[in-house]
């Protein structure tokens, strides 16, 4: 949490305890999920409570052939390899213990501080989401400021580096975005369950870096990047 605490009062007990850890939130809408009303009436949840959360997604089974075809297309193909005993390649694959040892590194000895640049970004994308919050308000507040920055935080730990550059600061935006309660920029994203992995994830990249700075009025702030169709150094 981003107190990095909990307050219990629970049968008796009544104690502040220690949350320097991820907490995951799941739950159902109050019936039938109405996209003209906020996620903190749909959800029945208070605005505070949400905005303590970084990311919120919210996942709606709406008609979509295309993404139909892509599920039914992925089950078929995964049945056809049981049945053909086929043994994917790995070889160039982490194992999870490879992965769990990467990630406890990276958060113990990389503390990544914010560039200028990415100060920028940022801070001219929390200003935006204050300007045009209508339905969740309670979403936009020095909370989401934070939210970015720790997301920020957390990719450039992920890509090795004591330092938040363009990559991280558009990366933790483009996460923010795809919540579809907070989109401000990125109206493409859709729905967070029909998302799907790109084909090519540098060029993906690239055009929604140049739409983010476009839609932020920071073009002329890094004309290379306008100019070279994106970038991906960051």
């Amino acid at each position: 949490m981003e107190q990095q605490t909990i307050s219990v009062a629970k049968a008796g007990l009544v104690t502040t305890l220690s949350t320097r850890t991820i907490v995951f939130g799941a739950t159902n809408p109050k019936g039938h999920y109405d996209p003209e009303q906020p996620l903190s009436v749909n959800t029945t949840l208070s605005g505070p409570l949400l905005s303590r959360f970084d990311i919120v997604l919210v996942l709606l089974d709406t008609k979509n052939p295309d993404w139909d075809a892509v599920v039914s297309s992925h089950i078929l193909a995964e049945a056809e390899t049981k049945n053909h005993n086929y043994e994917e390649d790995l070889g160039t694959i982490w194992p999870l213990s490879m992965l769990r040892r990467y990630i406890q590194f990276v958060k113990r000895y990389f503390r990544p501080v914010l560039t200028k640049e990415a100060e920028k970004i940022i801070s001219s994308y929390y200003q935006l989401q204050r300007r045009s919050a209508t339905q969740n308000a309670a979403r936009t507040t020095v909370r989401m400021l934070e939210s970015l920055i720790r997301l920020a935080q957390a990719h450039a730990r992920l890509m090795f580096r004591n330092e938040v550059r363009r990559l991280d600061a558009i990366t933790a935006i483009l996460c923010i975005e795809s919540s579809m309660t907070t989109s401000a920029i990125v109206d493409s994203m859709g729905n967070a369950l029909h998302s799907n992995f790109a084909e090519n994830p540098d060029q993906e990249y690239a055009k929604q870096e140049r739409l983010i700075l476009e839609r932020l009025h920071l073009q002329d702030e890094f004309p290379e990047v306008i100019s070279n169709g994106g970038s991906i150094c960051g």
